[in-house]
């Protein structure tokens, strides 16, 4: 067995990050391809479908995109008729994103579907390696958000 020093570690954790992603985004494309989806689009009206009407800036948290890049999906999506765009009755200011009645029972079906293949992947798994990794996940997301907020406090200091 080849030990590896920290930052050969880092390197790989990149590298298989990586390579997790783009199995991820293969799947993801194929199965936006059937219903003639981008990406981007299917996480849109997967979000919508889950959470109900959002405004723009909501979507955008939620799937950690510019507004700028989340409203050119949407508008995509409009020209569709998938979604639809609807004034508050409280707020006219506010605008909330919708999916079209019609769009969203058909997506609902398909989003299950994608659910339980996505379950059937993970009984390729054992019970013990999926909560490992769900540990291992967490513990590297905390650590790079840790990374994260002492290059803030570094950059303030610069600032000084």
């Amino acid at each position: 067995m080849i030990v590896l020093d920290k930052n050969e570690k880092a390197l790989e954790i990149i590298a298989l990050t990586k390579k997790i992603m783009h199995l991820f985004r293969q799947s993801m494309e194929k199965e936006m391809r059937t219903i003639d989806f981008t990406e981007s689009q299917g996480l849109v009206v997967r979000t919508l479908a889950h959470y109900g009407d959002m405004k723009v800036s909501d979507i955008s948290k939620r799937l950690d995109l510019s507004n700028s890049t989340v409203s050119g999906i949407i508008e995509r999506l409009v020209k569709k008729g998938v979604v639809e765009r609807k004034r508050s009755e409280e707020d006219r200011r506010i605008v909330m994103i919708s999916l079209t009645e019609e769009h969203r029972r058909d997506f609902k079906l398909h989003f299950d579907l994608l659910k339980k293949k996505m379950e059937s992947v993970m009984t390729i798994g054992t019970e013990k390696d999926i909560d490992f990794i769900l540990t291992a996940l967490k513990k590297l997301k905390a650590i790079l958000e840790e990374a994260q907020k002492y290059e803030k406090e570094g950059e303030k200091e610069c600032l000084n």
